[in-house]
């Protein structure tokens, strides 16, 4: 593992580019899908772009950690900074979630109306991906800095 990053993990990345991948396909879209699918991409992609930055790279620590392996202690307070931020920031990214499903359902209905069933697919995978997010990606990341903040704080001592 490079000490200076910390990957995040290749099914929640590929998950990442498969939705990017399908909104900017359908930002190109005529009518109201394409309106819909812009607004969408506006308020989704900063929350990405953070969600990248903190929230899905500690993730790629959890099966080292199931494993009890031994990782460099750069490694441990990199993710430990990102969890940390990752709790402070979370009422504000849960918020955005909001904002987020609002616009989903927006395409949504946009492509039902439409028939763009491969928007319409999208928008109920991104609904999906948020619940995740919010029931089973960000508890663990924050558990991921629970695990490695005393082993951090047991080497300093």
């Amino acid at each position: 593992m490079n000490i200076g990053t910390i990957p995040i993990p290749e099914s929640v990345q590929a998950e990442h580019e498969e939705i990017h991948a399908t909104l900017v396909e359908a930002t190109q879209a005529s009518g109201e899908v394409g309106m819909a699918a812009k607004e969408l991409a506006r308020v989704l992609h900063p929350h990405f772009v953070r969600e990248e930055q903190i929230a899905l790279p500690p993730l790629g620590l959890l099966a080292s950690l199931a494993a009890g392996d031994q990782l460099p202690e750069a490694v441990l307070a990199a993710a430990l900074s990102m969890t940390d931020s990752l709790r402070a920031e979370l009422p504000r990214m849960l918020e955005e979630h909001t904002a987020i499903r609002a616009a989903v359902e927006r395409l949504r209905l946009a492509a039902r109306a439409e028939h763009a069933t491969k928007y319409e697919r999208l928008a109920e995978q991104l609904a999906l991906h948020a619940q995740t997010e919010e029931q089973v990606l960000y508890p663990a990341a924050i558990l991921v800095g629970d695990i490695i903040r005393p082993r951090l704080h047991n080497k300093v001592a």
